[in-house]
Order: C-alpha cells, then sequence, then structure tokens
C-alpha cells in the first residue's frame, strides 16, 4: 500500500512540475555585500555581454581578475584625501551561463587596514561604467551578521558613472552584537528551513509509539517517550552541530545541490518510517547520521562568520543556540499532543496524512534539487507548510490544555457549601 502509493505521488510530480525559473535578466551589474568581522565581502555579477561591448580586452579568468581590481578600491573615511586604503582581494572568477545570457561571477575581499573599523567605509567601482556611462550597479547588503541578516537583500545604492563611490556605514558592533544577530539568524534559519522542520516532525510521529511485526502498534508509556524523544533529538543535535562547527572552523564546505537533495532524500526515508518502521530501536543513529547530512547545509550559512577565530566561535555558538532553541520548543509544543494522539483511534489516520504530506514534499524537493529547478509545485507546498504546522501546534496545545483540565486541576464545586 505505502509503496504503491509513493509510485503514485512521484508520478503526479513527474506531470506538475513546471519550467526552471529564470535567472538574472537585467542589463546592470550587481554587487552584494556580506560585512563579516574582520572583512567586507562583495559577490559581484557583470553581464558578459555588457562587458564585451564597453571593454576591448580578453575574457579569461586571470584577465577578468585583473581588470575587476583595477576598477574597485576602499578606504577608511577618516577624513584624509582618500583614507586609508583597505586591501582588495579578487577571488576566483568565472564566467556562467543563464537564461538571460551569460554573466561574469566573481567574489571581491575588502580588508580594513589594522585598528581600523570594519563597518565603515567608502567603497568605490566603475568596472564597465568607466567605458560605458550608461551603464551602473547595484549595491546590496547581502549578509550584514550583527543585524542578524543573513541572505536578505538590502539597496544601499547605485555605481553610476556620475557616483563611483559610495559611504557606507553600518555603525559599530561588538561580540555581543555578533552573538546575538547569529542567535536571530539561527532561529530564523531553522524557522523557514521547511525540510529541516518537516524532518524533525516525522521523527517525532512514531515516537510515542511501539514497533512490532512491521507495523506501528500500541502506544509507549509516557516516560519512555518522553525518554525515547530526549535521544532522537540529542543525536541530531550532534550530528548537525559536529558538521556545523567542522565546516565553518575548517572552511570546508561541500556543493549545496547534492547537500540539499540529501536532506530531502532524508524527509522522505524518515516519512516511510513514520508510516511503517524501517529502522525501529535505530532512530537515534539515524537522526545522527542526517544531522551530519543537515549540518552541512547550516555551514553554508555560516562560512561568512568572521576572519578571527574568536569572532567565528562567537557567531557559531549563538548561531548553533537559535537553532536548538527552535528544535526545543517544537518538541515541547507538539509532545503534549503525541503523547495523547497515540493513545486514540484517529492518531494512526494523522499519522499517515501528515507523513504521506512530508513523503510528497519530499519527492518535489529532490526532484527539483536533483534536476536544478524550481517549479510551481514547490512554491505550493511551501505556502502550505507554515499554516499546517500552527495547526499541528494549536491542536497539540489544545490536547495538552485538555488532560490537564481534565486530569490534573482540581474541580471546584458548584454553588454554596458549608452551613446555612
Amino acid at each position: 500500500m505505502i509503496e504503491r502509493t509513493l509510485v503514485l505521488l512521484a508520478t503526479l510530480l513527474l506531470g506538475l512540475l513546471a519550467a526552471p525559473a529564470a535567472a538574472h535578466l537585467t542589463p546592470n551589474s550587481e554587487i552584494r555585500l556580506r560585512f563579516e568581522p574582520g572583512a567586507v565581502r562583495a559577490d559581484v555579477l557583470i553581464p558578459l555581454a555588457e562587458y564585451s561591448y564597453a571593454v576591448d580586452g580578453p575574457r579569461d579568468p586571470g584577465s577578468l581578475a585583473r581588470y575587476l581590481a583595477a576598477h574597485t578600491r576602499a578606504a577608511t573615511p577618516d577624513g584624509t584625501p582618500g583614507g586609508t586604503p583597505w586591501t582588495v582581494e579578487v577571488g576566483a572568477v568565472r564566467v556562467e551561463n543563464a537564461p538571460g545570457g551569460p554573466d561574469i561571477l566573481a567574489t571581491v575581499t575588502y580588508r580594513p587596514p589594522p585598528g581600523a573599523p570594519d563597518r565603515q567605509l567608502t567603497l568605490r567601482w566603475d568596472a564597465v561604467i568607466a567605458e560605458a556611462d550608461s551603464h551602473f550597479a547595484l549595491v546590496m547588503v547581502e549578509g550584514d551578521l550583527a543585524r542578524g541578516q543573513a541572505h536578505d537583500d538590502d539597496l544601499i545604492g547605485t555605481f553610476t558613472a556620475g557616483r563611483p563611490e559610495l559611504a557606507i556605514d553600518r555603525g559599530a558592533a561588538g561580540h555581543g552584537a555578533l552573538f546575538a544577530g547569529a542567535l536571530r539568524i539561527g532561529a530564523r534559519h531553522i524557522l523557514e528551513g521547511h525540510d529541516h522542520l518537516l524532518f524533525l516532525l516525522v521523527l517525532l510521529l512514531p515516537a510515542p509509539l511501539l514497533a512490532a511485526s512491521g507495523r506501528w502498534t500500541a502506544p509507549r508509556p509516557a516516560r519512555d517517550t518522553i525518554r525515547h524523544l530526549a535521544w532522537v533529538v540529542t543525536a541530531f543535535t550532534l550530528g548537525h552541530s559536529a558538521t556545523l562547527i567542522a565546516a565553518a572552523l575548517l572552511n570546508a564546505q561541500l556543493p549545496s545541490a547534492p547537500v540539499e537533495a540529501l536532506i530531502a532524500a532524508s524527509v522522505l526515508v524518515s516519512a516511510i518510517h513514520a508510516m511503517r518502521p524501517v529502522f525501529p530501536g535505530r532512530e537515534s543513529w539515524v537522526a545522527f547520521g542526517f544531522g551530519l547530512v543537515h549540518g552541512l547545509a547550516f555551514a553554508t550559512v555560516v562560512a561568512g562568520f568572521g576572519a578571527s577565530l574568536t569572532s567565528r566561535g562567537t557567531a557559531i555558538l549563538g548561531f548553533n543556540l537559535g537553532i536548538e532553541a527552535v528544535q526545543l520548543a517544537l518538541v515541547l509544543l507538539l509532545l503534549p499532543g503525541l503523547l495523547l494522539g497515540a493513545r486514540t483511534p484517529w492518531f494512526a489516520r494523522l499519522r499517515l496524512a501528515l507523513a504521506g504530506l512530508a513523503a510528497f514534499a519530499a519527492l518535489v524537493w529532490l526532484v527539483e534539487r536533483v534536476l536544478g529547478i524550481e517549479s510551481a509545485l514547490g512554491t505550493g507546498v511551501a505556502a502550505l507548510l507554515p499554516p499546517l504546522g500552527l495547526m499541528l501546534v494549536a491542536l497539540s496545545l489544545a490536547a495538552g490544555g485538555w488532560w490537564l483540565a481534565r486530569y490534573r486541576l482540581p474541580m471546584k464545586p458548584i454553588g454554596r457549601s458549608g452551613p446555612a
């Protein structure tokens, strides 16, 4: 039955997937800044057609890197002519095809001189603009850890032929702000990470049940359920924390596409397990193994969490605690419903329905991530999950309130008592 259902879901999925979304289609350049302790990194995009029209020069990566280095600089806004220069490092440059035409992609790192603030600078940029005065470059802040900003574009200015310089002041930020900002990013990342939350949910669904003869049968005792959940959540935490810390501190990363596909696969496998026991008694080990994979995805967020070991360690601690706080809150909110629901006749149907929805969502994500596309179906799944999560939390809290009122609160007699 479960196998036929999954085949049907996969067939429906392949029939509903839409065409891939378009990428950069405008002729202007884009500069996305990330403010890190000790550095400002810029992800640069220049349409190759604009560069070729304006610049009569070679297009090999080395020549492009030298061209970019000659057309940008940064300095401290300290009142001296031109300020004190920052060091500028142009990283690997590549040309990448896109639906709107090939683009030049590069990363430029700006580092302040010793003792200078790392969040105030005057940035100059005239690549392509110097040769074609109609060209312009949008400047956005994509990440600012101290402000709790990870991947949100914040337009702060435009480079044009008449304005090739931009004064930037992001304010002062110490390690306290760094920690608090990373904490907010971690909490928001897990709240907005539908695949991570869905993985945790399908791990929780069978937790209050015992397995026998290849099926989920009788409910566990409440104390055993809580102990089992503690082991599963702790194992997942240890797994993703290990790879998160290792990848962030050692600057080791895997390509995001296979990691995201593995995360979708982890949701699919766990959803099947929630329908029918696949690895009964070994949930903690599976949670730890899949946690290692999820930690690699978290590491892509913390890759720019600072140049110094102290700054990076402070930020990683805050980020990880933000993730754990949301995970713990989710478990505590769903626990009353799990404990009481497992003892009702309708829990099996709800468990199968939720696990089936999770399996379908995982199949959508898996196909999208393997093929490198986006679909309307994936957008629909992402829109459905938040209200579904709120509904489950509300049901669980209602169940907990009913249990508390029914069995734990003293019942006061109605009417007058004692002598008249």
